[in-house]
């Protein structure tokens, strides 16, 4: 009678451990010595008294891996601040206008050659509530309008002789509309506000 050998069973291959990789690494006598030196730093700068420099430095002796270093300086390192992002002002963050906004922002400074509010103040309420750009001019048209009114108002009717260099601004606001560029008026008075966000200074 014969007998059937056992079939060996195929040795388990052993099961890789994961890579240790970053804190969990071991340190160094170097890396130790490097700590020992920012100790003896702060020691010497009064940041760090006897006791504490004491406990420290025994930590450090003891510590063998990054992970350990790491919280013995923590508070001894000053760590690098970021920059401060700085904001984009408003108007940078506006699509450029389109050659219909700069012509309506330039008929719209136009309209104060024959000094009538009513066409600043359609292109205000209807177009500017959907193009910033037309907005912005057609306030800043309806300004100088209303503050040439109100000039003339109060020095009975002697301050229409500003008529003639206001012909002369709204033909220059007109070309710089049509360029596609804002227009500043700080000597006007801001009855429809300062045209937006058009206005905002540049940093």
């Amino acid at each position: 009678m014969s007998s059937t050998a056992p079939i060996p069973t195929p040795p388990t291959p052993p099961v890789p451990s994961a890579p240790v990789t970053g804190d969990e690494l071991r340190c160094t006598d170097a890396d130790r010595d490097r700590v020992i030196d920012v100790l003896k730093s702060a020691y010497a700068d009064g940041r760090l008294d006897q006791a504490e420099f004491d406990v420290r430095f025994d930590l450090t002796m003891k510590s063998k891996t990054y992970a350990a270093l790491e919280p013995i300086t923590r508070d001894l390192i000053a760590q690098p601040t970021p920059a401060p992002v700085q904001a984009k002002p408003v108007r940078d963050l506006l699509p450029p206008p389109t050659t219909e906004e700069r012509l309506l922002g330039a008929l719209a400074q136009a309209t104060t050659l024959v000094p009538i509010v009513v066409g600043p103040a359609i292109l205000y309420y209807t177009v500017g509530k959907r193009s910033e750009f037309v907005k912005h001019h057609a306030a800043g048209a309806l300004n100088l309008q209303l503050t040439l009114l109100a000039v003339t108002i109060v020095t009975f009717g002697l301050g229409g002789a500003l008529y003639g260099i206001a012909w002369v601004l709204a033909a220059a606001f007109a070309v710089v509309a049509l360029a596609g560029a804002p227009l500043r008026q700080p000597w006007v008075l801001p009855i429809f506000g300062r045209g937006g966000p058009y206005e905002k200074k540049r940093d």
